[in-house]
């Protein structure tokens, strides 16, 4: 009797003690919320700081706003390898959105993402009936005596307005911009002169910049009348239908079984939202002659990637006869291997995946850059030692102004932009606020314009270490050593990973059935799906073959493909059609045109059909000049 009446008193004393922690619980929760006072010294920076503190720091120096927490370095960092607005822009530019996307009717991207979460159910034991207390102890343990969870796992729709910073863009244009196409320049202006080469590179850049401000203006206008029309039937759906269901309500999702009270309509997400791209400004302004245009992108595109089968056999050629001491690898078999390579990454139909080898793709390329220009400052091949800046400013005083073939720099010049006004409109799309966006173009044209600046020095500096022999291949022309050796494999590796990016604009437009789509999603257990699929990865393999075909044929005539592809599909792209379509979309509108305006852009317009007729027939005329 002792014994059971000592374990009744234990289990009571438990009971009453858990029931206390219990009301001491409640009692925290509903208590009121205390301010803190402010400290007595307000700091300025702390590890880890938060808007709460900051904003007492201000309050305590007097401040009226306090500034933005300063982001820790890993995170910037971190921020910087995941950031996918390169290789968002690249898909959106030719209207192809990933499987987690949506277009509303005002050509907003939406990104669509599946949360998942823990719903934990608890019910009270011990307090519904009396007889609880007389189970046996076995039963009831201390930690989860008064609670019997049940848990379950819910998923959620989110839906965010898809958009970055401004700081992203700048780094957007600055990836897509510089690439292989910056080591072309150095023979370029061996072939032109530094009178013909400097002048043509500043008036491309120009006539691209000014271009490139009427295609976002082109944006601007689309983008108002849609925001206009918008507005006028949220009006009339407002006036004829005063109440809305919740499903039709913006802010509820209902999808397929799936529904949330945080996101946005998919009934506003129809298939009808179409992405303000280069070639859906096209469409709007020339109807059914825009395919032109769309063609000609994939052109460029595909011109882009057929230099790069000829641009990284040539180094490892060269790479491989230093290190092995003299032994002649064939051309075709760096060839067939790169093309092996690039054949299933073709597949690949979300690029966003590709960012991390992106992102060190674009270190290779800084690296190699950088190298190139340490070896043409400092570094003198044939003794193997460090030559006197003076002998360098010597030579580039010795430079020829003028040679017999500058017409093929004409086509050089645009080249060297790899056709990167085809992401300026999705890269302004991608600017999250308002003011962001405002300040974009004035941004692209100081990014621009620096970036052209460090093209003509590093092309100036190369040309003058490396002599008249400097090869269309600037990697290629280096001294023979290991760094050397370490430049041609590394640079090669990046473009090589480079590749993919460049082509999948340009195999969008090839693949042009819906079904075929690479960032669509669909039922993969659908037949039908699986064999669309099967056939744009056909597709794709065989254009990739093609290109290999041509470059085996076009080994020695680098030069001359850079400047046919320039010419012949880089100044239309750049010059023409931007500005005839900024005249016809922005004919009714005073604020974007005007006569001054008007002339301006068919002035520009047609030095561009003039320089494309111009360089594109000297180029083939004199083609066997141009060789290696």
């Amino acid at each position: 009797k002792n014994k059971t009446k000592n374990t009744q008193q234990q289990r009571d004393q438990t009971f009453i003690t858990i029931y206390k922690m219990q009301d001491e619980e409640k009692q925290t929760m509903n208590a009121p919320e205390v301010e803190h006072p402010l400290p007595s010294v307000a700091a300025t920076y702390a590890v880890g700081e938060g808007s709460d503190r900051l904003r007492r720091a201000a309050a305590e120096f007097g401040l009226s706003t306090a500034r933005l927490p300063l982001r820790p370095v890993r995170e910037a960092v971190s921020s910087f390898l995941s950031d996918c607005t390169l290789e968002a822009a690249r898909m959106h530019s030719v209207g192809t959105v990933a499987a987690n996307e949506r277009i509303d009717q005002g050509g907003t991207i939406h990104l669509m993402t599946l949360s998942r979460r823990r719903r934990v159910t608890t019910t009270q034991a011990g307090t519904d009936n009396l007889m609880d207390l007389f189970q046996k102890p076995l039963e009831l343990d201390l930690e989860g005596i008064t609670k019997l969870v049940e848990e379950e796992e819910e998923f959620e729709v989110i839906d965010t307005v898809e958009g970055g910073s401004l700081t992203a863009a700048i780094f957007g244009i600055i990836k897509g911009t510089i690439g292989p196409a910056i080591l072309y320049l150095p023979r370029g202006f061996k072939q032109a002169g530094w009178a013909v080469a400097i002048p043509s590179l500043m008036i491309s850049t120009t006539t691209y910049l000014y271009s490139a401000w009427r295609l976002l203006e082109c944006w601007k206008i689309e983008k108002e009348k849609i925001e206009k029309m918008e507005e006028i039937k949220a009006l009339l759906e407002e006036t004829m239908q005063p109440a809305y269901s919740a499903k039709q309500q913006y802010g509820s999702v209902e999808e397929d079984g799936v529904s949330s009270n945080n996101g946005t309509n998919h009934s506003m997400m129809t298939p009808d939202g179409t992405l303000l791209t280069y070639p859906e400004l096209a469409r709007r302004a020339f109807g059914k002659y825009s395919s032109f245009i769309s063609y000609g992108i994939a052109a460029m595109q595909f011109g882009v990637c057929l230099t790069y089968l000829i641009f990284v056999p040539q180094n490892l050629v060269e790479c491989t006869r230093v290190i092995t001491g003299g032994i002649n690898v064939p051309f075709y078999v760096f060839l067939i291997a790169m093309v092996m390579i690039e054949i299933p990454l073709s597949w690949i139909r979300d690029i966003r995946k590709l960012t991390p080898t992106n992102v060190l793709a674009t270190l290779l390329i800084a690296y190699g850059l950088v190298s190139c220009l340490a070896i043409a400052l400092f570094w003198r091949g044939d003794q193997e030692s460090y030559e006197d800046s003076a002998n360098l400013i010597e030579k580039i005083s010795n430079l020829k102004p003028l040679n017999d073939t500058w017409y093929l720099f004409i086509g050089t010049s645009f080249f060297v932009f790899e056709g990167s006004v085809t992401l300026i409109v999705p890269l302004q799309e991608a600017v999250f606020t308002k003011e962001d966006k405002k300040r974009f173009p004035s941004v692209n044209v100081r990014v621009t314009l620096c970036i052209v600046t460090f093209y003509i020095f590093f092309a100036i500096i190369c040309w003058a270490a490396f002599g008249d022999n400097v090869k269309t291949a600037l990697t290629a022309s280096l001294p023979p050593g290991m760094m050397s050796s370490s430049i041609q494999i590394l640079y090669s590796i990046a473009v090589i990973l480079t590749f993919p990016l460049q082509a999948f604009p340009a195999m969008e437009v090839a693949c042009h059935t819906t079904q075929t789509k690479a960032g669509r999603g669909g039922d993969f257990d659908n037949k039908q799906y699986k064999n669309e699929i099967f056939k744009r990865n056909t597709s794709a393999s065989i254009i990739i073959c093609c290109l290999g075909i041509i470059a085996y044929f076009a080994i020695d005539y680098l030069g001359n493909v850079v400047s046919i592809l320039g010419s012949l599909v880089g100044i239309p792209i750049a010059l023409i059609y931007p500005n005839v379509m900024h005249n016809i979309l922005a004919r009714n509108n005073s604020s974007y045109s005007s006569r001054k305006i008007r002339v301006m852009n068919y002035c520009v317009a047609g030095l561009g059909l003039v320089a494309t007729i111009a360089a594109t027939y000297t180029t083939l005329a004199e083609w066997d000049k141009g060789a290696e």
